[in-house]
């Protein structure tokens, strides 16, 4: 609990330091801008933001952001951001309360660890301070989480259906995370869940999508070409690539691009390269070796245990890891869609459930292996918090235009505004 404590600390330190040097382009500056105006200039608008696809996605995600800023008082992007970057800390301790209350005790450790690494990963750093719409998915998809451990009883299903449909709503691949949970349990689980609670939690759910659906069915279906789709995508596989590499938290090249290879040279002391992150990375792949190897040799050892470890029959915690990571990711594959690896942040932090799970399998039968597993995830977790912090340090020491998709930082706008004025 010490370990884990210390995990959070950092991973909030990591979400709220320098706050000035946040990601703004097209859509966080699309986002602040409508936070600012709605309630001034502009009324609540039963659209939201228009997505990559030619059409708009519905309004609930600008509502959220608008509450949000008014509740942070925000009045310039680093303050709507500070609300992004408080809500994912919120959301950090929310996953610890729910693994100590909901979580069986034999099955609490997995869960424990998974939030510590989601508290220092690369991605997750990034992508939980971001004025983005699925920077909302971890503290949305807790409340979802906690309706579908709890749905056999009425209050969950309800809770599961409701947040089940507004998952969507907040952006567009929680619509089919939250269809692959509801096929799982219908294949699998459907006795035990009281279906009609999680129906009318459903339709309250889906009552603030109806302008859109309308939108929709009147404006888009049938008109507008759907950007992205097509069958290959199926072939590619991309959401179990995303799913078994984004936890280990080596693709930071998505960010930083042609900026990486530099990034690899630091820091810099008196101007000279140290490769510590290099270094870092080198160490990153011989865990990720290790951990894979080591899994898979288990993996193909149990084989008579195959359709058991498939359908996550063991445990609860099992069963919901496969719920999204073969439910979702069938639904989400099949969609013929192109996979973004930030789609699977509604999934949070099952992908990191799945990396503590791993590495934890087969060696709880002695304490030499138990210790050695652990000792592993300590290690993952050191190091990716080494490779953030450093980082968001590159990002602070180069305030400039990023030969990246993270652009330029929004405090070298404002200076570069200022200079250009002057």
């Amino acid at each position: 609990m010490v370990g884990l404590t210390l995990a959070v600390l950092a991973g909030a330190a990591l979400r709220l330091l320098f706050g000035w040097d946040i990601e703004y382009k097209g859509d966080e500056r699309w986002m602040f801008e409508r936070t600012q105006a709605i309630g001034r200039s502009e009324s609540l608008p039963w659209l939201g933001m228009p997505s990559c696809s030619y059409f708009q996605n519905p309004g609930l995600n600008v509502w959220l952001f608008t509450g949000l800023a008014r509740l942070v008082g925000a009045t310039d992007p680093p303050g709507l951001a500070r609300g992004i970057q408080l809500l994912s800390i919120v959301a950090l301790l929310g996953w610890i309360v729910f693994a100590l209350r909901l979580v069986p005790a034999g099955e609490r450790e997995p869960w424990l660890w998974a939030v510590a690494l989601m508290a220092v990963n690369p991605l997750a750093v990034l992508f939980h301070r971001k004025i983005w719409q699925p920077s909302l998915f971890p503290v949305v998809s807790l409340a979802m989480l906690v309706g579908w451990w709890r749905r056999e009883r009425a209050w969950g299903a309800f809770l599961w259906g409701l947040v089940g449909a507004l998952l969507g709503q907040v952006q567009m691949a929680g619509f089919f995370c939250a269809a692959g949970f509801v096929l799982w349990a219908l294949l699998f689980d459907r006795k035990s869940v009281r279906w009609r609670w999680w129906l009318l939690g459903s339709v309250v759910g889906t009552a603030p999508m109806v302008p859109w659906l309308y939108y929709m069915f009147t404006e888009v279906l049938g008109h507008h070409p759907t950007k992205g789709a097509g069958w290959v995508h199926v072939a590619e596989l991309r959401f179990w690539f995303r799913w078994v590499t984004e936890p280990f938290g080596i693709s930071l090249d998505y960010a930083l691009e042609e900026e990486f290879a530099g990034f690899l040279h630091y820091p810099l002391i008196l101007g000279r390269p140290t490769f510590l992150m290099l270094a870092m990375h080198v160490v990153l792949a011989c865990l990720v070796s290790v951990i894979v190897a080591w899994a898979g040799f288990h993996f193909l050892k149990s084989w008579k245990k195959w359709p058991g470890l498939w359908l996550g029959r063991d445990s609860a915690t099992a069963f919901t890891q496969s719920a999204a990571l073969w439910g979702f990711g069938l639904v989400m594959t099949l969609s013929t869609m192109s996979i973004h690896r930030h789609y699977l942040l509604v999934a949070t932090p099952l992908t990191f459930l799945w990396l503590a799970r791993i590495t934890l399998a087969q060696r709880e039968n002695t304490a030499a292996g138990l210790r050695f597993s652990r000792g592993l995830l300590l290690a993952l977790c050191l190091t990716q918090g080494v490779i953030s912090a450093h980082f968001l340090g590159y990002i602070h020491v180069n305030q400039r235009r990023l030969w990246a998709d993270y652009g330029m930082p929004y405090g070298a706008q404002v200076k570069r505004i200022a200079h250009i004025g002057e």
